[in-house]
């Protein structure tokens, strides 16, 4: 049976992830420059081996509240919408391969609207500490509205 690797990561105490296939790389935060009036999951920017990169920020796109005061924060810099993006995420839990039979997808009662980036349901086993968790998996390419990176497009335009 094949398998399909993903990245877990955790934004406060829940476990998300994306597949593998769709990271581009990791980074350790370093000066995020605040964008105004941006979009409110939007973070800033970094600039990043000469690319400007908007940052996004899931627990306020999510709704999780923040309590983590830890400077161990990392990028997953990704790319959508020929756009290269970082999302900020608490830690990263490794990559994980996963095998199709432990692959879900969403129930339709979860997906919608605000949720319409949710894709799957997986079943891991996380390396450090052996336990199996549940955990949902995030559409790179529907995690932020079209228009939103029409916008993110038009402000960062000129700035490489």
């Amino acid at each position: 049976m094949a398998e399909i690797k993903y990245m877990v990561f955790g934004l406060e105490d829940q476990l998300y992830s994306l597949k593998l296939s769709n990271i581009n790389g990791i980074e350790y935060i370093y000066n995020i420059v605040p964008v105004p009036a941006g979009a409110k999951y939007m973070k800033g920017i970094i600039h990043l081996r000469n690319n400007i990169v908007p940052v996004f920020n899931l627990k306020e796109k999510f709704g999780i509240e923040e309590t983590n005061t830890s400077t161990e924060r990392q990028l997953l810099i990704t790319e959508t919408h020929d756009m290269k993006l970082g999302i900020e995420v608490d830690c990263v839990k490794g990559i994980i391969p996963v095998s199709e039979e432990n692959i879900k997808a969403v129930p339709d009662v979860v997906k919608g609207g605000d949720t319409e980036y949710l894709e799957n349901v997986i079943k891991v086993t996380l390396p450090e500490t052996g336990k199996t968790e549940i955990v949902l998996t995030i559409s790179i390419d529907r995690l932020v509205p079209d228009a939103d990176f029409d916008n993110i497009a038009s402000s960062i335009e000129g700035l490489e």
